[in-house]
């Protein structure tokens, strides 16, 4: 397990880090169940901001990072199969991007200009994470509601 709070592990509504730098948003879980026995986490992802509750995805993974000017959300969705996908919501645009590259448990610790930091599979065959979200290959575009 990974003793980092929080991780894809052990995260919750309760996270600092699910509020936006200004202040003015918050991610939000539903229900979250673990994706296999043992394995992470995941669960409905909302948006929240003026008592408005946006869906941002079916089938979120955790921990969330924003960017300092809290224009955008990085965030792992799981796949069908199990896998990861990194989401990018643009407050501005009300849009998730959805990347096609997958990974295998996403640890999401920094997101600066256009450069998510972070690990993929913190606990086995561990590889650091490089995401430049204006180079990685675009899988979809949705807008939300």
């Amino acid at each position: 397990m990974n003793d980092k709070y929080p991780n894809p592990w052990d995260f919750s509504n309760f996270d600092k880090n699910l509020k936006s730098p200004n202040g003015f948003y918050k991610v939000e879980y539903g229900e979250l169940n673990e994706i296999a026995m043992g394995a992470p986490i995941g669960g409905e992802c909302y948006l929240i901001n003026n008592e408005k509750r946006i869906k941002l995805n079916d089938w979120c993974g955790g921990p969330v990072i924003w960017n300092n000017s809290s224009t955008k959300i990085a965030l792992p969705t799981w796949t069908k199969n199990r896998n990861q996908k990194i989401v990018i919501v643009d407050i501005k645009t009300m849009t998730a991007t959805i990347y096609t590259k997958e990974f295998k448990v996403l640890d999401l610790q920094s997101f600066e200009d256009n450069l998510i930091r972070g690990i993929d599979s913190p606990i086995y065959m561990t590889t650091i994470l490089n995401f430049d979200i204006e180079k990685e290959k675009i899988d979809k575009k949705v807008q939300l509601k």
